[in-house]
């Protein structure tokens, strides 16, 4: 009886100190930077996406990984996974590079779409989830925002 007593004190003191690790603690922000296309073959492509994750809190945060979805257009466009640790400081915000692969047809598609609007951005929303050093449950976000192509001569 007085290890179950134990057993259940000490779990109750390990729930109670992940909570404490969450009071107060606000998800990181994610948005796009930029986007490049990396590589271009009959099957798929490799986008270059750059990230920007803002730190809202008083405190450094290391992000362990970022796994996301991002949808152009209100389509998905591709789904990205991050498995390098960034260290965001408190109240600041680090660039995140990473790659993300599309079908050629789901590309096409897109390409079509934004040719037809060429003269309006791109409206884009990132949403996801970051994995966050000793924080036990990852944080999520979504982004909502806009991008403007550059302007072909």
């Amino acid at each position: 009886m007085k290890k179950m007593v134990s057993l259940w004190m000490f779990m109750g003191l390990l729930i109670l100190s992940g909570c404490q690790s969450l009071a107060g603690l606000e998800s990181p922000e994610v948005s796009v930077s930029g986007i490049n296309l990396n590589s271009f073959n009959l099957f798929e492509q490799e986008w270059g996406l750059t990230l920007r994750a803002r730190n809202p809190n008083d405190r450094e945060l290391t992000l362990n990984s970022l796994d996301y979805e991002i949808y152009v257009n209100g389509e998905k466009f591709a789904r990205g996974l991050t498995n390098e640790r960034i260290t965001l400081p408190a109240m600041g915000d680090a660039q995140v590079t990473t790659t993300i692969t599309t079908s050629l047809l789901s590309s096409l598609q897109q390409l079509q779409k934004i040719q037809q609007n060429q003269d309006q951005p791109l409206q884009y929303r990132l949403v996801g989830k970051a994995r966050v050093a000793g924080v036990p449950i990852p944080l999520s976000f979504d982004k909502e925002g806009e991008m403007k192509l550059p302007v072909m001569p």
